[in-house]
């Protein structure tokens, strides 16, 4: 990817548009209580840019503060899970982004929480809680 690139993403009824610039800083896939929790799911795929390459085109996420550090945005019309944002970082569901194939997942974190149905028999690197630094 060029540093230019731009990805876009959108939720589920469109009216919440994202862009992010340049290239992804890493892919994962979480397996926190949280994530497991806010998408309904086993995991969520998270695509980490710095939070200066993303910002919000067109509507406005809602934001649950879920931990001390972290905001998880969302649609308040349609309920798609969108977002991740610290003080350093802006996640996006890999889910919304409109080429999800243009990344190549990276890690798995929160393992200690994965599911036991989770076959967790990739070679990617995986971390017990969050990731490497």
């Amino acid at each position: 990817m060029t540093t230019n690139k731009i990805h876009g993403a959108q939720c589920m009824c469109g009216d919440i548009t994202m862009e992010a610039t340049g290239p992804a800083n890493y892919v994962e896939y979480c397996h926190c209580k949280w994530c497991q929790q806010s998408a309904g799911s086993s995991y969520i795929l998270w695509v980490v840019f710095n939070k200066e390459n993303v910002k919000v085109t067109s509507g406005e996420l809602s934001y649950y503060q879920s931990s001390p550090d972290l905001k998880r945005g969302f649609c308040a019309n349609c309920g798609s899970t969108m977002a991740v944002r610290t003080n350093k970082c802006f996640d996006i569901a890999l889910g919304v982004m409109d080429h999800p194939d243009d990344f190549e997942i990276t890690q798995h974190i929160w393992t200690k929480r994965a599911l036991k149905h989770m076959n967790l028999d990739d070679d990617l690197p995986k971390y017990d809680e969050s990731g490497p630094g």
